[in-house]
């Protein structure tokens, strides 16, 4: 299977709020995510990204008592592929680690990244003693230090200064600071629209280095 951007994206995606799962001859490829503010994000880049890499046409489901979509369908081919080039089987926090494939080239890293910080990361403004909130964090959690701590690795070869610290049950890395976010919109990006529409309502002082938009695939 070709190495490319795209899968690297869906790798990271897969790393953030996805599993592959296998039992009685099924061969589960599972990636959920919230029922409203994910639903365009899910609708346009997951959608694109399995047709293109797969030529497979996925439906989005919902559970209707919960704030939950998600994408769940078998197919061995698929599920071998994505196991092939380093997503585990199962419970998958005591074996996450980034694939070589991606760690050695920077357009897979950067891509990877936007990947796992899209589906598994969040965009916060903290008031840092002031009344209004305007300072950003990108903020990425995980049940395993190690697994960030090589994340951490990309982000710092590429000019972001980020700490990896513990809350609660996980871990946390974190990119702060309005040098981080300009850095990161212009080198990483966000392919799911909810992390630009909240830097846009909350930007403040900010001013971002181009026309915020989706990072394209």
């Amino acid at each position: 299977m070709n190495k490319t951007k795209e899968l690297a994206e869906l790798v990271g995606m897969m790393y953030g709020d996805g599993c592959l799962s296998s039992y009685k001859k099924k061969y589960i490829i599972y990636l959920c995510g919230h029922k409203q503010d994910d639903k365009e994000y899910h609708e346009i880049t997951t959608k694109k990204l399995c047709l293109h890499l797969f030529d497979k046409d996925i439906k989005i489901q919902e559970r209707k008592k919960e704030n939950a979509l998600f994408i769940r369908f078998s197919d061995k081919k698929i599920f071998n592929m994505l196991n092939s080039v380093g997503i585990p089987i199962g419970k998958k926090y005591d074996s996450l680690k980034v694939p070589d494939w991606i760690v050695n080239n920077s357009d897979l890293s950067v891509s990877f990244v936007r990947g796992l910080a899209d589906t598994d990361g969040s965009v916060v403004f903290s008031k840092q003693h002031r009344i209004i909130r305007y300072y950003p964090r990108i903020e990425i959690a995980s049940k395993s230090r190690s697994f960030l701590e090589e994340v951490l690795s990309i982000l710092v070869s590429n000019g972001f200064y980020d700490p990896v610290s513990k809350k609660g049950p996980h871990y946390r890395l974190e990119t702060p600071g309005f040098k981080n976010l300009s850095r990161w919109l212009t080198l990483i990006g966000f392919s799911n629209p909810k992390y630009i529409r909240k830097i846009e309502a909350n930007k403040g002082p900010f001013t971002p280095p181009a026309r915020l938009e989706l990072a394209t695939l």
